[in-house]
């Protein structure tokens, strides 16, 4: 699968919350560099991982409202919204966070990821 394929799954597909998928995607050596309202974290494929499962325990659905994606050699921008919708509340989708992601490949695994998130 081409790097822009896989990052489109991520986002479109709720790969985000797909823990296997997530997996294959990541490079052993990953590393996340994330500005959060909770200071600025690097988290590694291990946390990525333990994250998606915590997503995907705390809501019932995810999508992510894209409204930027530019792919330039090796690396892919994308800004969205992050929606969910709850276990108690299924049918309304609520913005938990705007975010801005760089992701770098390596081959066919990311390598390096930047990402700034705001809450809402």
């Amino acid at each position: 699968m081409k790097n822009k394929k896989q990052i489109e799954f991520l986002y479109k597909e709720d790969g985000i919350r797909n823990a296997a998928f997530l997996d294959t995607l990541l490079h052993d050596d990953f590393i996340l560099e994330w500005d959060s309202s909770e200071g600025n974290l690097f988290l590694e494929k291990s946390a990525i991982i333990n994250l998606a499962n915590e997503l995907k325990q705390n809501y019932e659905d995810s999508f992510m409202e894209i409204s930027h994606f530019i792919e330039e050699n090796n690396q892919i921008v994308v800004k969205y919204n992050h929606k969910v919708t709850t276990i108690e509340n299924p049918k309304e989708f609520f913005l938990i966070a705007k975010v801005v992601a760089i992701w770098e490949f390596e081959g066919d695994k990311i390598k390096k990821g930047y990402q700034i998130s705001k809450p809402n």
